[in-house]
């Protein structure tokens, strides 16, 4: 850590829409010490500038679009485009490769892998996925990482309470865990990313299911 890193808390920033998810990783970041501010998915010039006062640098990005939360309003393209827009306003003040880099998080879901009434979310996250990667190749050389977190609707998101999908005999996805996933423990997998020790991981997808995507190949 350099000394202009000690001097500073290091900054956060969360672009989402504003859900639970959200909230927990704001919460769980500010017990450890950073400072988050939060934007829109479409920011305006005067929100960017607004990040950087009283900071020297972004240190990391976290995107939660909201498709653990919300059954309505996802599209692919809405939610890559929003993405892409957001880093590349920032990255121009991320924090550079010889100071530590920047760490990228996007929070998705596990309806990636497919699920029968959520092709409209299946398919934002399947893109979303397919777009970290590719940032992470972008984004290499700056030192920046970019990670996904993939997650099972939480405990309290409407989509838990979906039941059974129409036509099917499907059920929706239980972790193996003997507990809900909840909205701190996606907070906490996020976290993991932005840690230094983390720094050599990139490109890579991490479920936050409680083993649920091990039955994926087993649902049909």
């Amino acid at each position: 850590m350099t000394d202009s890193q000690q001097r500073h808390p290091r900054l956060a920033v969360l672009a989402s829409p504003g859900t639970a998810t959200a909230t927990a990783v704001a919460d769980k970041l500010r017990s450890g010490g950073w400072a988050v501010k939060t934007i829109g998915q479409d920011p305006d010039p005067g929100e960017i500038n607004a990040l950087l006062e009283g900071q020297e640098a972004i240190d990391a990005l976290i995107y939660e679009p909201g498709l653990l939360d919300a059954s309505d309003g996802i599209n692919a393209g809405g939610v890559v485009g929003s993405l892409l827009k957001v880093v590349e306003q920032l990255r121009p003040h991320f924090r550079a490769r010889g100071d530590g880099g920047a760490r990228i998080v996007a929070i998705s879901s596990r309806d990636g892998l497919g699920w029968p009434d959520r092709p409209h979310i299946a398919a934002a996250a399947g893109a979303l996925t397919a777009v970290c990667r590719s940032l992470a190749l972008q984004l290499g050389q700056d030192g920046a990482t970019v990670n996904v977190v993939a997650a099972l609707p939480p405990h309290g998101s409407i989509l838990r309470d979906a039941g059974r999908p129409a036509g099917t005999h499907l059920r929706e996805p239980e972790p193996l865990t003997p507990t809900p996933v909840t909205a701190e423990d996606i907070a906490s997998t996020s976290e993991f990313f932005l840690d230094a020790r983390s720094g050599y991981i990139t490109g890579q997808v991490l479920y936050c299911c409680g083993g649920a995507s091990l039955l994926s190949s087993l649902s049909v």
